[in-house]
Order: structure tokens, then C-alpha cells, then sequence
């Protein structure tokens, strides 16, 4: 009796502990498997800062663009044109000097003054977002006009397929 339990125990420990291949366990799919190609994802651009204008400035309570923000907005649209993938997005700002529900109206229209502008270069629209902070992001508290023109802008955001930022590169800039 000793002799069957020596035995018969590591044949049947042998027997529960066996060994699988993995070519019993999945399944043949011939021509249709999965390939093993190792597909590079392309390093994330960086645009140097001095080729995107960060914002246009616009006079008090205007919203059209003179000339030499319009030189600007080129920079960028050359730059949306040379990369399809990117987008751009548009927040108009205001300053301090009218009410709030004033000063999101203009805001937003010196936004859209922007998008227009990057329409009539050929950027789609729906590589667009237009937004209106109103005076809610001040760069400067004051009542001097002069001063206050900072706040009155339209900043440019460029960003990638994803509407993520790009990076811009500063130490490339003159």
C-alpha cells in the first residue's frame, strides 16, 4: 500500500502541475494577425516664439484691426496654413473702463474679428474656438487709457490636434 501512495502521488502531482504551450491557448488568425509594426509617434513641434504673435491689440472700445496687427494675424495664419493639424484659439479681452456684460460683448467681438481674419486667409473655422473673457483677466489695474491698452487684446492660443498648446520656444527668439 505504501509502495501505490509513493507512486501514484507524483504522478498525480505531475498531472496537475503540467505544462501548457502558449500555441494551445491562442488561436491561429493566418493572414488576418495582428502585425507587430512599431509606429513612431512624431516628436511634438515647437513653434519659436518670435513666428506666433501671443496676442493683437486693439484701440478703446474698437474692435476693428488696424494694419499692423493685421501683419500679426499673417504670421499666424501662415503658420496655421503650413500645419493642418494645428488650431488656434481666440480670447477676446476688454478693459476695466465699461460694465461687465459691455465689455463681454466687445471681448467677444474682437474674438471674432480675429477668426474672420483667419477665414479670409483660408483657416477653416472649425480649427477655431472663440472665447470673450470680457475685463475679467486684467494684465493692469488702472484708469489710464494708455496703460490700459494691454488689457485691450485678443489672445492667440495655438494648439495642436488634440487642443492641447504647442510649445513655443523662447530661447529661439531674437
Amino acid at each position: 500500500m505504501r509502495f501505490i501512495a509513493k507512486v501514484t502521488l507524483p504522478i498525480l502531482l505531475l498531472m496537475l502541475h503540467g505544462c501548457v504551450s502558449d500555441r494551445a491557448i491562442y488561436a491561429d488568425y493566418g493572414d488576418l494577425a495582428c502585425g507587430t509594426t512599431v509606429i513612431e509617434a512624431p516628436a511634438p513641434a515647437i513653434i519659436p516664439s518670435d513666428q506666433w504673435p501671443v496676442a493683437v491689440y486693439f484701440d478703446f472700445d474698437k474692435h476693428d484691426l488696424q494694419m499692423s496687427e493685421q501683419s500679426q494675424l499673417d504670421l499666424a495664419s501662415k503658420i496655421l496654413s503650413d500645419n493642418p493639424r494645428y488650431r488656434v484659439a481666440v480670447i477676446g479681452s476688454a478693459d476695466s473702463m465699461g460694465g461687465a456684460k459691455y465689455n463681454d460683448k466687445l471681448a467677444l467681438k474682437r474674438a471674432k474679428v480675429v477668426a474672420d481674419y483667419f477665414f479670409s486667409k483660408g483657416i477653416d473655422r472649425s480649427r477655431m474656438v472663440t472665447l470673450s473673457s470680457g475685463s475679467r483677466e486684467q494684465f493692469i489695474v488702472s484708469k489710464d487709457r494708455e496703460v490700459n491698452r494691454v488689457n485691450r487684446r485678443a489672445q492667440l492660443i495655438l494648439l495642436g490636434a488634440n487642443y492641447n498648446p504647442v510649445s513655443l520656444d523662447f530661447s529661439a527668439s531674437k
